[in-house]
């Protein structure tokens, strides 16, 4: 056997000794640049050896994939502290997740925030060891058996659940994980962390399991980085909606309606604006609203499929003369099964389509209620929610006519960026494989043709269709997935929709889901986030405050609030005898865009001291000026 083997990597080839790790590969003086590297495509540690022709590509610390590596291996570094700090604690399972990592541990008590500074110290101390991260395989029954002998009552249960034979093993000095890998070459490499949180997680997700305490965590390359993570983490929670939402009086909860927000009169202002927007979308793009049930027989779930495929989310119940007997009804969760017999309701000609309906109706999704988080997961929602139904012709121009609808939308809304994915087909899915692969395609071209960007998102579509997914970043550099374009045959065929053709002949139409705030509550959630409160002008709630600096002047300052109101904008006095300082804080607290001061000065020359929300000085102003500046204001058509 020839001793040598050939290895390309950054372009160069070159001849090493067989059995060479990869780690021999690196300049000694950028080895700590690099924590992983993929072998032939494959992610392997840098201990790995090279025992055939291979090709090699290295994974710098500062990469996706590099941060994936640092995250799983501190969660690693975690789990070694707690079980040294905390004797006879179980491990369970401990993965990366966005911006950060997890643990599962079950201990003799439970942990607390106050419990992370001193796991946190000994997570240091172990990096300063830099115990080096070592791999090794054994048996399936023999990893049992270890952790069995270890106590370890939970991995015992993971590895059973194994299929393969073999098991790996990753060690760091005495203390030993099962984990597929890779990991950093030693602990050292671990620089930069910081515990974030602690939660109480079911095993496995389960609540019938037992609970288990979680520890939250995130690591980064460099402290710099882990600095400004650590920044943006703090101004979310200075714009925390919950928070937001209480300080400008825009919505409560109330247990009695678990996961469905009140929205108090502020709050159905900015909700009813959105609509109205979209209302004047649906005009220039050529929809009509509809109005539909929101409790049906189940007999159209089945026909839909939701029953087989999404009934664990639906809200079921019984008829009201049907008391105590079979769930025969259920509220829906989506608009699209009831569309269908709007577009039945009549014969459909060729000449008829596309028909593209819009509905805001009321939808209910049975949410656990561990996943319920103030109006971004709720129970109780409504969507700017349409279905186009089209000849097989005309679903390109309609999809690129919907995500024109998606760039007006965004733009309109302060979302300067847009990000795609292409949902393909999940496990549990209607119709078959080859008209999957061909609807996926259609979506593919149409975001090349919009000059969209695409990642695709493997077994993410919905059961009837795969779809777009438009994902939005915001002031705090998080991905929202808002914006969905579905492409359905599947439910028209469920439901036997047919056209008439040009040569006469029956044909079924394609059905498109689509939504674009999707549902308005966890939209104006994101929206909220995104901006801090400070809305759009159009959109504020409050879009003027009057404010008095003394009895003398509150005739003045409710005729100004009253003359705003009349030319339609929305205005309020403040007349309450308290000092300016405290109603400008009060007005700045419900983020209203304008504070128009008036004192005696003002009230003799008919003008205003106005504020600006953003940021601007006062400046003085007539009252003519001030009625300009507010007309100014743009409005999205």
């Amino acid at each position: 056997m020839n001793s040598e083997v050939s290895v390309t990597i950054g372009g160069d080839r070159r001849a090493v000794a067989r059995g060479a790790r990869v780690y021999e590969l690196l300049d000694g003086a950028r080895r700590r640049d690099f924590v992983a590297a993929r072998l032939n495509g494959r992610m392997v540690d840098l201990s790995r050896q090279i025992e055939s022709d291979a090709e090699v590509e290295l994974i710098s610390a500062d990469s996706p994939a590099g941060l994936e590596v640092i995250r799983h291996s501190t969660a690693h570094l975690m789990a070694q502290a707690v079980q040294s700090l905390y004797p006879g604690t179980q491990v369970t399972i401990g993965p990366v997740i966005e911006d950060g990592f997890f643990y599962d541990f079950a201990p003799a008590r439970p942990f607390t925030v106050e419990d992370l500074p001193k796991i946190e110290a000994k997570m240091r101390e172990l990096a300063k060891a830099n115990l080096r991260v070592e791999r090794s395989e054994e048996p399936r029954a023999a990893a049992i058996e270890r952790f069995r002998a270890m106590g370890e009552d939970y991995k015992v249960q993971i590895v059973e659940s194994i299929p393969e034979e073999n098991v790996s093993l990753y060690g760091q000095g005495e203390w030993l994980d099962l984990c597929r890998g890779p990991h950093v070459p030693a602990t050292g490499y671990l620089r930069a962390f910081k515990l974030t949180g602690v939660a109480g997680a079911y095993w496995r997700g389960d609540e019938r399991n037992p609970m288990l305490s979680r520890i939250y965590g995130t690591a980064f390359a460099s402290k710099e980085a882990l600095e400004e993570h650590l920044r943006l983490i703090e101004l979310a929670r200075a714009r925390d909606h919950r928070k937001l939402g209480r300080e400008m009086g825009l919505f409560i909860f109330d247990p009695i309606a678990p996961g469905s927000p009140f929205f108090l009169p502020k709050g159905a202002i900015i909700y009813n604006q959105l609509i109205e927007y979209m209302r004047r979308l649906y005009q220039r793009y050529g929809f009509e609203e509809v109005v539909t049930p929101q409790l049906y027989k189940n007999e159209l779930w089945h026909t839909s499929g939701h029953w087989e495929n999404f009934r664990e989310n639906m809200f079921l119940t019984t008829d009201g003369e049907n008391r105590g007997g079979d769930l025969d009804y259920a509220f829906k969760p989506m608009n699209c099964p009831g569309h269908t017999f709007i577009y039945r309701a009549e014969k459909r000609s060729y000449r008829d389509l596309p028909l593209r309906i819009a509905d805001f109706g009321r939808l209910h999704r049975a949410e656990r209620s561990g996943t319920l988080h103030g109006l971004t997961r709720v129970r109780a929602m409504s969507q700017d929610d349409a279905h186009i139904f089209c000849t097989p012709e005309q679903v390109e121009a309609e999809i690129d006519l919907n995500l024109r609808m998606v760039r007006d939308v965004y733009h309109a809304l302060g979302f300067e960026q847009m990000e795609a994915k292409l949902a393909t087909m999940p496990e549990k899915h209607m119709g078959e494989e080859r008209m999957w692969r061909e609807t996926e395609a259609t979506l593919g071209r149409a975001l090349e043709r919009g000059g969209l960007a695409y990642e695709i998102n493997p077994g993410e579509g919905a059961f009837y269709g795969p779809k777009i997914e438009i994902n939005v970043p915001d002031a705090l550099k998080r991905r929202w997935q808002l914006a969905t374009i579905q492409l359905d045959f599947n439910m028209p065929e469920r439901f036997d929709l047919e056209f008439t053709t040009s040569a006469g002949l029956q044909a079924r139409p394609v059905m498109i889901h689509r939504a674009i705030l999707g549902s308005l509550e966890r939209f104006i959630g994101v929206l909220l986030e995104h901006t801090g409160g400070v809305l759009p002008f159009w959109l504020a709630s409050e879009q003027v405050r009057v404010l008095s600096l003394s009895e003398k002047v509150e005739d003045y300052a409710g005729e100004i609030a009253g003359m705003l109101k009349r030319d339609g904008f929305r205005a309020s006095a403040d007349l309450r005898n308290e000092k300016l300082g405290f109603k400008v804080r009060e007005a700045e607290l419900a983020k209203v865009p304008y504070m128009a001061v008036v004192g005696e000065r003002e009230a003799e020359s008919r003008s205003v001291s106005l504020r600006i929300l953003r940021g601007e000085k006062s400046q003085a102003m007539p009252l003519s000026e001030l009625m300009e500046k507010l007309k100014a204001e743009p409005v999205p058509s």
